[in-house]
């Protein structure tokens, strides 16, 4: 199966594997119309999550691999494109609106769009599995991640 994914700028020493998590990247062109003042133009860049549907802003669009990588490694995203594209819009739209005094939401106008994988690392160090995310590379023990917290069982007057 060939799908892009985000150039890993980090990964373990070592054997490793790794999971493949799905984003859409979008560049998108902000107009504002002002009153008074010059239009303004705003380029903005968002990279959503399409498992938790969160948004984040990046500097611009990453470089982006094809890779021909086994099923099993890559998680089927949770959110289609109609979701992340509004998501996208919305965040560009908060972002903007901080930055640019106007009476009018801004005409927005994808650039460019892709749907690509995040690349997290899985791998074994001293007996313990971690996780390492390819893009800041920070590591996560595997267990620590996969840990269901049980509620404490409430004893007394107070507990429903």
């Amino acid at each position: 199966m060939m799908v892009k994914v985000m150039r890993p700028i980090f990964q373990p020493e070592g054997d490793s594997k790794f999971v493949l998590y799905p984003y859409w990247i979008f560049h998108l062109k902000l107009f504002y119309k002002r009153l008074g003042r010059s239009d303004r133009v705003l380029d903005y860049y968002v990279y959503v999550d399409l498992y938790r549907l969160g948004a984040e802003r990046g500097d611009g669009f990453i470089e982006l691999y094809e890779w021909d990588v086994d099923e099993r490694q890559v998680m089927e995203p949770l959110v289609d494109y109609e979701e992340a594209k509004i998501k996208a819009f919305e965040s560009a739209i908060h972002w903007g609106n901080i930055k640019i005094i106007s009476w009018w939401l801004p005409r927005i106008e994808i650039v460019r769009e892709a749907m690509a994988y995040k690349v997290f690392w899985v791998f074994e160090r001293d007996g313990e599995k971690f996780v390492m995310d390819s893009l800041d590379g920070k590591e996560f023990r595997l267990r620590d991640l996969t840990r269901i917290e049980r509620r404490p069982t409430c004893r007394g007057l107070r507990c429903r």
